[in-house]
């Protein structure tokens, strides 16, 4: 028999399996693991005592003027960046169910952001996804450095991304998190910044502060000396 005939009864195999157990009911894991392509909800063994930060595809309202194609996955891998310690790892969700993949993924919290740009400091009226606070963002010294540094080595980042701002362009970067049980840690938040010149990187600075707050929360504190 051809490997592409065992691969037919492979998937046949699998799709009279669904069809036992019901479309409507949950998947069992040795089935779902068994189809073709399905990595969304694969993910790697956590080990003890890592906690698992679970970001979901941000939401990127950058303007129809602005050319850059990839800025969800620029600002996600920015965030993976920023939020990776030690005893903290990042997984990505791809689904539209966050809050189910996360659980599935064995996550312990999960991260939404949203990113709006407004051409020459228009305001932020359209903002609302997460609702919450509003501020300027201060200055996060070494932080933004490091993330910055790292996030261009990337094949997409936030520092090529950046090109596409221009001078009085202000940037909004908004976000929450929540526990996978969805008890809340960090309300929706806003900051924002604006352009001083064209191609200024003004959102790795609020993806820095946002990813130390984050940090801050989840993580125990460090037993005094």
């Amino acid at each position: 028999m051809t490997k592409m005939c065992k691969r037919k009864l492979s998937i046949l195999a699998i799709l009279t399996a669904l069809a036992i157990t019901g479309f409507s009911q949950t998947i069992p894991p040795d089935i779902r693991d068994m189809i073709p392509g399905n990595t969304a909800i694969v993910a790697p063994d956590k080990k003890p005592g890592v906690i698992r930060i679970g970001v979901s595809s941000p939401i990127a309202e950058m303007g129809k003027d602005f050319s850059f194609a990839d800025a969800p996955m620029a600002i996600r891998n920015a965030l993976e960046v920023a939020l990776t310690e030690d005893n903290v790892e990042v997984i990505f969700l791809e689904s539209s169910l966050p809050e189910k993949e996360a659980k599935l993924k064995k996550c312990d919290y999960i991260f939404i952001s949203k990113v709006t740009r407004k051409k020459g400091g228009g305001g932020f009226g359209g903002m609302g996804m997460l609702g919450g606070m509003a501020g300027m963002t201060p200055g996060v010294g070494g932080i933004a450095g490091a993330v910055a540094a790292t996030a261009a080595a990337t094949a997409i980042s936030v520092a090529s991304m950046s090109g596409g701002f221009k001078s009085k362009d202000e940037v909004a970067f908004e976000y929450r998190v929540t526990t996978v049980e969805g008890a809340v840690i960090i309300p929706p938040t806003i900051t924002k910044q604006k352009a001083k010149k064209d191609g200024e990187d003004v959102l790795t600075p609020q993806i820095a502060q946002a990813a130390k707050l984050t940090l801050e929360k989840v993580m125990p504190p460090k037993p005094e000396q």
